[in-house]
């Protein structure tokens, strides 16, 4: 069945987004405007607009209910494990839940390296996400509360796991499927490594 246009964009949001990402693959992602978004989805502009004010959100936008999964899982993590196992474990545990559409984050991902108007939006629509990472390192580190080392080791968990998400999504790889796990493993390794014991307990 045809979509009608001008149908509200809250009736399918994610739709919405697959239909902009199905876009800037075909056509690139400069060559796509709002107004081919809306039509292509079938939705009004103006309800396009309200939701999103740019491509560049339509590309974030699922940095929010991943930082929202992540976070619940943080909060459940046992209080004796390692910090960065529990940080590991609540963050592949959330990419790889039902709030997460692994297809679509390897797409959104793959322009977001391609394109520098994307990679400048990144701490706009990760504000949440380093929320709940400053949140996890005080509960586990309460001596770094009000401190500098609180923040950069919030950043340095965030910088990692980001990271790895990047090489995941556009790192050639000779086994076929890339393990987004192994990638967040041996991130999160090298982080150990760089700051020691001491931090990663």
């Amino acid at each position: 069945m045809t979509r009608r246009v001008g149908r509200p964009i809250a009736t399918d949001r994610a739709a919405v987004g697959r239909t902009a990402l199905a876009l800037f693959e075909e056509r690139g992602y400069d060559s796509v405007s709002m107004a081919d978004i809306a039509e292509a989805a079938g939705v009004g502009r103006r309800s396009l607009f309200r939701h999103a004010r740019s491509k560049a959100d339509l590309v974030w936008d699922g940095a929010g209910p991943a930082a929202d999964e992540m976070g619940r899982r943080l909060r459940c993590a046992p209080a004796g494990v390692p910090m960065l196992v529990a940080y590991r474990e609540a963050f592949v545990g959330a990419m790889e839940s039902a709030a997460v559409d692994l297809v679509a984050t390897r797409s959104r991902l793959r322009l977001i390296v391609r394109h520098a108007e994307l990679r400048a939006a990144a701490p706009q629509h990760l504000a949440e996400t380093a929320e709940v990472l400053s949140g996890f390192v005080e509960d586990r580190r309460p001596e770094l509360a009000g401190t500098v080392g609180l923040q950069v080791v919030a950043e340095a968990l965030g910088a990692a796991s980001f990271a790895a998400l990047r090489w995941w999504a556009t790192a050639p790889d000779e086994r076929g499927e890339r393990s987004l796990r192994e990638a967040v493993e041996e991130a999160l390794e090298a982080l150990a490594v760089l700051c020691g014991p001491a931090s990663a307990s």
